[in-house]
């Protein structure tokens, strides 16, 4: 296929792209090893004034029931946990790395109304599922990664699968592969090794239109790729982005029948995150 549109010079431009604050970093190690110190995290989030200033923001939100208590960093991180946290500053730090004025023409605000949807959707089911639930939160944020990159640094690629898309109705992954070769997924992978996340969460992002098969070892368990895959669905049925070609996409019936989501869960899920939704994004700004 003919680079028409550049991407071979995907690779660098990611290797270009500043690493995460070290704030963030340290508190994303939590999620590989749970025994550092939060002192030292709590350190590094104050001396980040928009980390810090975000970080009271969300603990102080109405979806967490302690609007206007919460004034010193250490209070928020005992309130929210480090895990949350972790999920907060990457979103925060994804925010400065990719600024609306960088992705024109691109919905930066739905955009980021689904990531939370589906990062909330994937908390609330995480513990029904076995899985960590703020690991999966992380995942479900950082799920459509690739489509923030191609926005801001190939906006003619961008462009050209946004037009097809309008024109054919195929989905976002098909006019990608068809038109560049390669789609959001695999770029969003790419952007998340550079960031040194956690090895489950690059395949959660590299996979989660199309998950891998059940593991013949635990074939009613669902991985995290499964999870975020199926909550991608349920956020795109929720409609929350906004998005008038909003469409649900291809949902695995073998990942759907592993979730086990019945219908007073869902209905429970449903109401939960379209609040959490309202509060998360005023308490970051988006």
């Amino acid at each position: 296929m003919l680079d028409t549109y550049g991407l071979s010079q995907l690779p660098h431009k990611v290797k270009d792209l500043p690493v995460l604050p070290q704030a963030v970093l340290e508190v994303l190690q939590v999620l590989r090893n749970d025994n550092l110190s939060a002192e030292h995290c709590i350190q590094l989030i104050e001396k980040d004034p928009a980390l810090a200033a975000r970080t009271l923001r969300l603990a102080n939100s109405a979806f967490y029931g302690a609007p206007g208590r919460v004034a010193r960093i250490a209070d928020a991180v005992s309130m929210l946990g480090l895990r949350t946290v972790s999920g907060v500053l990457a979103a925060a730090a994804l925010t400065q790395a990719f600024p609306a004025s960088a992705c024109a023409g691109f919905d930066f605000a739905a955009y980021w109304r689904h990531g939370l949807a589906v990062a909330m959707s994937a908390r609330s089911l995480a513990s029904h599922c076995g899985l960590d639930p703020e690991q999966a939160f992380l995942a479900g944020l950082m799920h459509d990664i690739g489509q923030l990159v191609l926005a801001a640094h190939f906006p003619a690629a961008g462009n050209a699968v946004q037009a097809l898309m309008t024109s054919t109705d195929v989905p976002r992954v098909r006019a990608e592969q068809t038109l560049l070769g390669q789609d959001h997924c695999q770029v969003g992978a790419l952007l998340a090794v550079h960031w040194r996340f956690p090895a489950p969460i690059v395949e959660a992002i590299a996979q989660h239109h199309a998950p891998p098969p059940a593991a013949a070892s635990a074939p009613a368990a669902l991985d995290l790729t499964g999870l975020v895959h199926a909550c991608d669905a349920v956020a795109h049925a929720l409609d929350l982005a906004g998005l008038a070609e909003e469409a649900v996409p291809e949902i695995d019936l073998s990942v759907w029948t592993r979730l086990r989501l019945d219908e007073a869960r869902a209905m429970r899920l449903f109401a939960s995150v379209e609040g959490g939704v309202r509060d998360m994004c005023a308490a970051l700004s988006l």
